[in-house]
């Protein structure tokens, strides 16, 4: 394709008889071959800016070509875009402004509201991540609603099979799960659920079984008589409780970034109003027990 050979080489000499080792409770496996993927690499690797949490410092997130910048102020961030221009530039890459947001969180100053703008990127108050909506508030109200409302619109969509006498009830809710609820679902382990958020979800629940049954709210029927007639399902709540236990289980059994943000402890001044829920408290909430307690839970797959 015309790329010099120097550089084919160079590419060649990175990849080629590549290995990898999996570590399991300090164990280490034989060496196994590595024919997928692509190194991982970034020019802030060495930057000393960021936030520390539990003594690490983060500056930044890396997947594929996503990169998410992370700073404790504006002087800071704009350093630290100025950097990531200037070695990228070097290897003929840029940084597209236009697709480009900054974010603040801050609730003691209501995320300085006033500021469009900074290092040429707009800031927002809420952007969408690998498909999930990240908003200043810290809150996942927002993300339940709006994958609610994507539910909601497929379900609707598939009126015609809803009506249809030829296909089964059985049928009928496994294309409601594997065409609906996946769609609400998604990075659904991630979430912080509060009361409201799970009041929400049920609703939302019952409305599709109900619109899929075809039974209209002028009927009368009580949520306990409709679950009833498919059989008693697992509850769609319980279902994202199971799953955020899941992730929580599986982020301890091992070392890694989410661990330290989970237990780590960034420091930070008291704000007037309650402190917001974390993910962390969702756990404790399902579980009745303390984290602590909790983690060591974690280390055996099978019983937790």
């Amino acid at each position: 394709m015309g790329v010099p050979y120097h550089l084919v080489f160079l590419i060649q000499q990175v990849y080629e008889s590549n290995s990898a080792r999996v570590r399991i409770d300090g164990n280490l496996s034989d060496q196994t071959a590595t024919r997928k993927g692509v190194r991982q690499g970034c020019v802030l690797d060495n930057w000393n800016g960021g936030i520390t949490i539990g003594g690490s410092k983060i500056s930044n997130l890396r997947f594929a070509d996503d990169t998410t910048l992370i700073a404790a102020s504006q002087e800071v961030l704009v350093a630290l875009l100025n950097i990531l221009e200037q070695h990228s530039a070097a290897y003929g890459l840029g940084i597209d402004y236009n697709k480009t947001k900054v974010m603040i969180v801050d609730r003691e100053h209501d995320n300085h509201r006033e500021i469009k703008s900074i290092g040429r990127c707009e800031v927002v108050q809420s952007f969408v991540y690998f498909g999930s909506l990240i908003d200043n508030s810290s809150s996942c109200e927002n993300e339940i609603q709006r994958r609610i409302q994507q539910a909601r619109v497929a379900m609707t969509k598939l009126t015609k099979i809803w009506r249809d006498h030829n296909i089964t009830k059985d049928s009928k809710m496994s294309l409601v799960q594997s065409l609906v609820f996946s769609i609400f679902l998604y990075a659904s382990e991630t979430w912080t659920v509060k009361k409201a958020d799970r009041a929400r979800i049920d609703a939302f629940e019952m409305w599709t079984w109900r619109r899929m049954l075809r039974v209209p709210y002028t009927a009368h029927r009580t949520n306990v008589s409709t679950l009833n007639e498919l059989g008693k399902p697992k509850r769609l709540s319980s279902i994202v409780s199971t799953r955020v236990l899941t992730f929580f289980g599986h982020i301890h059994r091992s070392d890694n970034m989410e661990k330290l943000v989970v237990h780590g402890h960034a420091p930070s001044g008291w704000c007037r109003g309650r402190p917001p829920t974390r993910w962390v408290d969702t756990t404790k909430q399902l579980l009745d027990m303390g984290i602590k307690s909790a983690t060591e839970l974690t280390v055996n797959r099978e019983r937790w």
